[in-house]
């Protein structure tokens, strides 16, 4: 048997921190072993305070997996300590952090900068900071730190191991500058694997022009060294083929996909009774992913047919954005159907997967914006899993073709309250379905084991053009 080649994984994301991003990296490492390939993975050393550190999901990594982890530094904080010794003042004690939300990675210079209220000279000169920090400094994230310590070990790892191939997955994207600088130096294959994409992702709508427009030159500069550029769907891959014409990558689509054994022995406790009928979203509402149709289509129901709408139990299990809960507030105390929601926050992913087995319908709420078409939340592969029948809130694009194709459940456009009212009507009128009729021969592809099949042959193959290297 041949010797196993070795991918270099440089990841922001991966267990135990509860991202739906860290999925497909931890499964690529795992199944890319029965295909002759095995990894060394280089990511983050979490504190264990993060919101959504989870120390079960260490379950994830199989036995004998490398990892390397590197500490992520917040360069506001160690300005700020800095600060307050030379005044003679006590650095502050370390508060919980958040390296990235648990479905959809925004890094703090992903998001909009807050402004901070008025306050004393200290005050003023720390919200500076932090704008100079997330508008100049961290840029395109505040992985940039990281990013260069994450080079500093891989170059050390080129030199020291047989490395055949890199592979970075973004976000973050600061990962870029790594994969980029090793190709150059190394002269090794370079997979740049984009999760979201960068330029034009819905969720950095927020950025000033001129700082959009410096992105997009570090984007394009960066890429130029990219022997494959990976994408997780085809409108995405066909954007990013429009944005950056001229490089020369081999460009691929492999999308995101489900695991058969993902969910294990755990079993339906919660019994069809048919007199409530839960709807269930896990994730965080964040950005452009609000979902406030389905309230107001509620909200409709029940002032027309209160007896239809108490049939309904809505359970959000996830965080919130304080923008996005106060709306939602609103629209709750509006129509009076505050009993019929339930903001549970964060849980465990196991109490998050429990409560996916146990809903009568899954709820998704996809982001809505320019390039929303492309996207396919890894969230609705987590569903596919769990075989129960999803509502989706949106647009037309890969995600209700998906759906609709495989026989999944329904989806209506995000932001209509008409539609989402006129499909919510109907499904709270009907017995609840115990089983899901889906398409299994057109979701095959999508079968994990399938995906990462496709992936090793596009590693060996590249790896096979490399002069020299075709023999190992």
């Amino acid at each position: 048997m041949a010797e196993p080649r070795t991918l270099l994984v440089i990841a922001g994301e991966f267990p135990p921190l509860k991202t739906i991003g860290r999925i497909r990296t931890v499964k690529f490492v795992e199944h890319l072993r029965r295909y002759g390939w095995r990894c060394i993975v280089v990511t983050l050393q979490p504190s264990g305070r993060e919101g959504n550190y989870d120390e079960a999901l260490m379950a994830e990594i199989v036995d004998g997996d490398e990892i390397i982890r590197l500490p992520l530094r917040n360069l506001e904080v160690e300005i700020a300590d800095t600060v307050k010794r030379l005044l003679g003042r006590q650095p502050a004690l370390p508060a919980p952090v958040a390296a990235a939300p648990a479905t959809k990675p925004a890094p703090a210079a992903t998001r909009a900068p807050v402004a901070q209220p008025g306050g004393g000279l200290m005050d003023k000169a720390h919200g500076m900071i932090r704008w100079v920090l997330r508008t100049l400094v961290n840029v395109p994230d505040d992985f940039r730190p990281w990013a260069q310590d994450a080079l500093k070990v891989c170059r050390a790892l080129c030199a020291e191991r047989q490395i055949d191939a890199i592979y970075t997955t973004l976000p973050p994207f600061s990962s870029l500058h790594v994969g980029h600088e090793l190709r150059k130096e190394t002269g090794l294959p370079w997979i740049a694997d984009y999760r979201d994409l960068w330029y034009g992702d819905v969720l950095r709508e927020w950025m000033p022009e001129w700082r959009k427009k410096m992105e997009f030159r570090m984007e394009r500069r960066l890429l130029r060294r990219a022997d494959v550029i990976v994408t997780v769907s085809e409108p995405k891959t066909a954007y990013m083929q429009r944005l950056h014409p001229q490089l020369k990558a081999r460009w691929e689509t492999l999308t995101n996909g489900y695991d058969t054994e993902l969910y294990g022995s755990r079993q339906r406790t919660r019994p069809f009774s048919g007199d409530t009928i839960e709807f269930v979203y896990t994730g965080r509402l964040f950005k452009n992913r609000k979902g406030y149709a389905f309230a107001e289509a509620l909200g409709r129901i029940h002032r027309s047919d209160p007896a239809l709408a108490g049939r309904a139990r809505v359970r959000i299990i996830g965080g919130v954005e304080p923008e996005i809960q106060r709306r939602y507030d609103q629209i709750i105390a509006e129509y009076g159907i505050g009993h019929l929601y339930d903001f549970v926050g964060d849980v465990s992913y196991g109490e998050a997967m429990d409560a996916q087995v146990n809903c009568d319908y899954l709820l998704l709420i996809v982001d809505t914006g320019e390039t929303s078409d492309g996207v396919i939340p890894g969230k609705l592969f987590e569903y596919v899993s769990v075989r129960r029948p999803i509502f989706a809130l949106c647009d037309p694009g890969a995600t209700q073709q998906i759906i609709d194709k495989a026989g999944l459940g329904k989806t209506v456009p995000a932001e209509s309250v008409d539609a989402c009212e006129a499909m919510l009507r109907e499904w709270l009128a009907r017995p609840v379905p115990e089983t899901v009729q889906a398409d299994e021969a057109y979701l095959a592809q999508f079968d994990r084991k399938a995906i990462t099949e496709r992936f090793a042959r596009v590693l060996d193959e590249v790896v096979a053009g490399q002069p020299g290297r075709a023999g190992r």
